[in-house]
């Protein structure tokens, strides 16, 4: 890396840091600094992707000596590695301000290391009773909100697990147990960086694009800082997908099994496998997907988790609304016509689309060609959160990994506009602002026209290994 070069990286790396550090004093009430906090590292990130792209078009790539299984890296690579790093460390002794899931998460957390079934208990019935067990149990409830607390919980096991560890390690001290999660995710991120360069170098693109997620203010603040296990999730999935490309399909189908155990999400996904394997083959990966799926619930299996995890879940097709697109319009034309809200029935009804379109793209793409795959992955996920009556930023996460493996850069744009949905949190009655709901959506759909008919990457698409052709060297 040149002098100039290595300058630039260090100044923007200092700036990125003091913004970060500024950014956690603010609170989610001060919607202006925040906003313009975060999209001035989105400016920063700018310039650091510009300047790899400037060494890759001259033919100087910072990744040429990347060895990863053999630790012999590049200046480049060490560098946007440890930028990554840092970066996150500005929140690691920090309590989320933008969210107060994690709240959630320690109270469950603390039921199940004492044997007590999260799924099956409310917070509000808990309270009641003895809470000695829970450490600052008042505190967590008060601050949980009376939504999380009058609901029972819908993480999956794998997810309860984590929550669990990290309150063991924690105890009764609150930051010790925030920064235990922080350390998973942060890890889950670490493995994200690793193997999306890995892919990135199976599928002939440049390996600095991890950037984009991996340096992506998104991705540090919603799941670094705000505690969201998204990109643990997504990491599952991109192994998933990754050991499918390496012709290791039981490695493939566990870590997908370990994705949907944390989230349910990555289920959207496994209809568009069905041209990438042989019937019979993929007959036993969706079988193996579903024994681990299984044996994760297994231990809280009963009628009772069926009726209160599915109600759970349920609520968010049926009750909830923030932050959507295509089910407000739906909305407002459905309380012209019957005179009240209409979520109920469009909760059932968009579901239902977003399944269909899937299916639709399972069996008409090409999703035997790996680049297709990932932008099949990329659009299901994008569909299923046009057609969501509750779109948190958090959401975007899945589809914002995956796109960067392909020509398609809405997403990007997307992660950044998609914090304009905060400004409903500055609201003392929470009131979404529709004109900054339709700018972000308008204009990332608008992009993805753009790319789709008038980008001037060209589509280079490489059929599935049948042997291990594409194993890396």
């Amino acid at each position: 890396m040149s002098s100039k070069s290595s300058n630039i990286l260090g100044l923007v790396s200092i700036a990125s840091v003091f913004l970060y550090a500024f950014f956690v004093s603010l609170s989610r009430k001060q919607f202006t600094l925040t906003a313009l906090t975060y999209t001035i590292l989105f400016v920063l990130l700018g310039i650091i992707y510009e300047v790899y792209r400037q060494h890759e078009k001259k033919g100087l790539s910072l990744f040429d000596k990347l060895a990863i299984s053999k630790w012999q890296w590049s200046g480049g690579i060490t560098a946007l590695f440890l930028i990554g790093i840092a970066l996150r460390g500005v929140f690691l002794f920090e309590t989320p301000t933008l969210s107060q899931d994690f709240f959630r998460f320690i109270w469950d957390g603390h039921q199940l290391l004492n044997g007590f079934n999260p799924y099956t208990i409310l917070p509000d019935e808990v309270i009641n009773g003895d809470v000695s067990h829970i450490p600052h149990a008042n505190y967590l409830y008060d601050n949980m909100g009376t939504l999380s607390s009058g609901n029972y919980t819908n993480y999956p096991p794998l997810n309860q697990f984590f929550f669990t560890v990290a309150a063991a390690i924690g105890g009764d001290n609150l930051l010790a147990t925030v920064v235990s999660m922080r350390l998973i995710i942060i890890a889950a991120d670490v493995m994200v960086f690793f193997y999306g360069v890995r892919l990135l170098q199976m599928l002939g693109r440049p390996a600095f694009l991890i950037m984009l997620y991996y340096l992506n203010p998104f991705t540090i603040i919603e799941l670094t800082g705000n505690l969201h296990w998204e990109g643990v999730m997504a990491s599952f999935l991109l192994l998933s997908i990754y050991f499918l490309f390496r012709q290791d399909r039981v490695k493939s189908a566990w870590m997908m099994g370990n994705g949907i155990l944390l989230k349910l999400m990555p289920v959207i996904t496994l209809p568009l496998l069905i041209r990438s394997l042989p019937w019979r083959k993929l007959v036993w990966y969706y079988l193996y997907i579903s024994f681990v799926v299984i044996c994760g619930f297994f231990p809280f299996i009963s009628e009772e988790l069926v009726n209160k995890y599915g109600s759970s879940v349920g609520l968010w097709f049926g009750k909830f609304e923030f932050n959507a697109s295509i089910y407000y319009i739906v909305r407002a034309v459905g309380f012209e016509i019957t005179g009240y809200n209409i979520i109920e029935t469009a909760g059932k009804i968009l579901p239902i689309i977003t399944f269909l379109v899937v299916w639709l793209m399972a069996l008409v793409r090409k999703n035997q060609y790996p680049e297709i795959l990932l932008e099949s992955i990329v659009f299901s996920f994008f569909t299923y959160l046009l057609l969501s009556t509750t779109v948190h930023p958090w959401y975007l996460t899945i589809p914002l990994l995956f796109s960067i493996f392909t020509r398609f850069r809405f997403m990007v744009l997307w992660s950044l506009l998609v914090f304009l949905s905060y400004f409903a949190y500055s609201q003392d009655d929470f009131k979404e602002n529709m004109w900054l709901i339709a700018v972000q959506y308008l204009s990332v759909v608008s992009y993805l026209v753009y790319e789709f008919y008038f980008s001037s990457q060209k589509k280079s698409f490489k059929p599935l290994p049948s042997s291990n052709d594409l194993k890396l060297k």
